[in-house]
């Protein structure tokens, strides 16, 4: 039985782009900033709300 979601992962074209709106617009917490493990060329970048809630996380590839 599903509970619930764990994230949300999409594309970006922009990482700094994304970083720029996601937590200078929405006001999101940048959690993580690492590579993808199948193309380390590409970042990973991982936010969520401030407090750490279940189900706020959002990554970008």
């Amino acid at each position: 039985m599903i509970t619930g979601i764990h994230h949300v992962s999409a594309f970006t074209k922009s990482a700094e782009q994304n970083r720029a709106f996601y937590t200078g617009v929405l006001g999101l917490r940048l959690v993580k900033n690492t590579v993808n493990q199948n193309n380390t060329r590409m970042r990973h970048l991982f936010y969520g709300d401030y407090q750490g809630n279940p189900g706020t996380l959002l990554t970008f590839f």
